[in-house]
């Protein structure tokens, strides 16, 4: 049996800093040379959307398209993140503000030439956070699909399904959200 390419090798993504490894770069490395990317993602703070917001820039730049799924449970998620988030164009924000929306997974489409489109998928415990992104112990599976594999097929189908459910981010939602987040 021949053993696939290393970068389409599933994985297990882990932030260890004596072998010098973040989840937080498999991240970004995804975002550049993807072709569109989705989140998944319980919390996001603005630590988190700040150390991918250089990248974020660059694919806006490129008009890369993303969706970005995040959620008010606990209220824990960052009003100032999710405004950040909603200054970029090419980025569909929305938020889960009913039950305890946990799920945690970042989705990646590439084009690869001769091929049809391949995913990667990351989906694990790390929420858009510094700390989960870059110091805390977190375990996320990293693992690369073709766009007819029924774990794509599945994963795809959630993200859609919770995306069309969830609420618009808008301004008017930040500002009902920030009194919320702020009065706790």
């Amino acid at each position: 049996c021949a053993q696939s390419k290393y970068e389409y090798q599933s994985r297990l993504l882990i932030n260890d800093k004596d072998q010098k490894t973040k989840v937080l770069t498999n991240i970004i490395n995804e975002l550049r040379v993807c072709n569109e990317f989705f989140f998944s993602v319980a919390f996001v703070t603005n630590s988190g959307v700040a150390t991918i917001i250089n990248t974020l820039k660059e694919l806006e730049d490129k008009g890369i398209k993303g969706r970005i799924l995040a959620s008010q449970y606990q209220n824990f998620t960052e009003p100032r993140a999710l405004e950040r988030l909603l200054k970029f164009k090419n980025i569909q924000l929305r938020i889960i503000t009913e039950g305890n929306f946990h799920a945690k997974g970042y989705i990646f489409r590439h084009s690869i030439k001769n091929m049809d489109n391949v995913y990667t998928l990351i989906v694990g415990s790390s929420n858009l956070t510094d700390k989960a992104l870059s110091t805390n112990k977190e375990w996320n599976l990293k693992v690369t699909s073709s766009h007819n594999s029924e774990i794509l097929i599945q994963t795809l189908k959630e993200f859609d399904s919770e995306f069309e459910q969830a609420d618009l981010v808008t301004d008017d939602f930040l500002e009902r959200y920030s009194f919320l987040y702020n009065s706790q």
